[in-house]
């Protein structure tokens, strides 16, 4: 008897064991970084979701729910997948209804122009972030070649690897991948695609047997479920031979009954800008995505009677992802600003953190930097005589004159700390070194400034200058 109850300890230790030994070195990304639809689609509440979204990175970047959360109050969900292609798109969708029931899915097509995943990367992403369920092995089992598919279904061969490429968010929950609702926010510009296949293009090609079993499938699943199905086309760089493909899967749909949109042939109605509404010629950024989203959202005004959920505490996620949003929001472009726009910007940012310094000789610079100081919240006095601070919402959190042998701790979000000291004045080190955050040198100027802007929501440095 003591053996069996010894064997089953052991069995019960060693499980758990290797349960948070994969939960360290499992796949925790579908779009980049920590960002995971997956797992946020796993910590919505049941049955909140209204709209989704669906389909590649064409999706995620086109569509932002921030904006008609913030617009409208409407619940909606980008379940989408970096290189998502037709298989991972209709299964992600399967698990989707086993928690919510939306009214409307819009399926983003690019799909139709691919099989299969271009990037390994992108098969990882698509195969191993959802959790095991009859979905993930069905999925598995249509995409993957015979001789691969138990390393899928297993996931240790696969992710045991990962030891050399661990960071904190394998070890702690990045807090996005619970409340974010999808979307990967962007603002970089860069060379933007022309409608000019989408304008001109009238030809039709023939749908392969792929395209045609992806499209029946998602419009049986409609009927199926009781859910609009509606297909559209993000802005993209398109050629004549895919728009043909484009224009042959917008005839099957509507004689079936759904919805097709090619964002693509409404450039001029909702204002699309090449120059200035891409990351690249395949993706929108922020600019463009605001502007199909409020497409989208008078499009769901018009056609849906959906709720206005602000204020309901079932849908505090959006109000989190809204409030991430806005943080990045007013952070671009604040290290293009010239130095005194930065520095007033900086003070006026809501939920950061500043960490400054006036150390060494910079009661000589040409700079009024007693000033500056004075403008992000250190009191006048201060200022004069020199220091260290962590200033939050305009006041001194915590300081450190310049003489003194203390060492002052600030925790500046549950990952990240900063650490003020005067151990140039001990050992002769750089006066760089007396400002340390998470242990890695952070002072910008040995005799000047130093001001660094940290987001606690972000758990990040969004800036860091020295100004002498």
């Amino acid at each position: 008897m003591k053996k069996v109850i010894r064997g089953t300890v052991f069995v019960l230790l060693l499980s758990l064991i290797l349960r948070h030994i994969y939960s360290v070195l499992s796949w925790k990304d579908t779009a980049g970084g920590y960002l995971s639809s997956v797992q946020q689609l796993y910590h919505t509440p049941k049955n909140t979701i209204d709209v989704v979204f669906s389909g590649s990175s064409h999706c995620y970047c086109s569509v932002y729910p921030e904006y008609l959360w913030r617009d409208y109050g409407y619940a909606t969900f980008d379940m989408a997948v970096s290189g998502q292609d037709k298989s991972a798109n209709y299964y992600a969708l399967l698990e989707l209804l086993k928690t919510q029931r939306p009214k409307a899915i819009f399926v983003e097509a690019y799909a139709l122009l691919y099989d299969g995943y271009s990037q390994e990367g992108n098969s990882y992403r698509n195969l191993l972030s959802m959790k095991n369920s009859v979905n993930n092995f069905r999925l598995v089992r249509e995409t993957v070649d015979k001789e691969r598919q138990s390393d899928y279904l297993l996931r240790w061969p696969i992710v045991h690897t990962r030891y050399a490429e661990l960071t904190r968010y394998d070890f702690v929950q990045y807090a996005p991948s619970e409340y974010g609702r999808g979307a990967n926010w962007e603002w970089r510009q860069g060379a933007g695609a022309w409608p000019d296949a989408a304008k001109s293009c009238t030809a039709t090609a023939p749908l392969s047997e792929e395209n045609l079993r992806w499209l029946d499938r998602l419009l049986a699943l409609g009927d199926r479920e009781g859910i609009d199905i509606v297909f559209y086309v993000a802005p993209m760089q398109v050629y004549d031979a895919e728009q043909a493909v484009y224009n042959s899967a917008a005839e099957y749909v509507t004689a079936a009954g759904a919805s097709w949109i090619d964002f693509n042939k409404l450039y001029d109605e909702i204002g699309i800008a090449p120059e200035s509404d891409f990351v690249d010629a395949y993706h929108c950024n922020a600019y463009g995505a605001e502007k199909v989203t409020a497409y989208l959202g008078r499009y769901l005004q018009e056609n849906y009677c959906l709720e206005d959920h602000r204020g309901e505490t079932a849908y505090t996620d959006w109000d989190q992802s809204l409030q991430l949003y806005e943080h990045y929001e007013t952070a671009q472009g604040l290290d293009q600003l010239d130095l005194e726009s930065f520095l007033h910007r900086a003070a006026e940012l809501e939920g950061v953190k500043l960490i400054l310094a006036l150390e060494g000789d910079f009661a000589n610079s040409t700079l009024p930097l007693s000033q500056y100081a004075a403008w992000l919240g250190v009191p006048q006095e201060q200022c004069d005589e020199g220091g260290k601070w962590v200033i939050s919402g305009g006041q001194v959190e915590a300081s450190l004159d310049n003489t003194s042998t203390e060492v002052v701790c600030v925790e500046l979000s549950a990952q990240d700390y900063v650490i003020f000291d005067n151990v140039s004045l001990k050992t002769g080190e750089p006066a760089t070194n007396n400002i340390r955050i998470n242990g890695e040198y952070y002072g910008k100027a040995l005799n000047g400034m130093t001001v660094i802007v940290y987001d606690p929501m972000r758990e990040m440095i969004i800036s860091a200058k020295g100004i002498a």
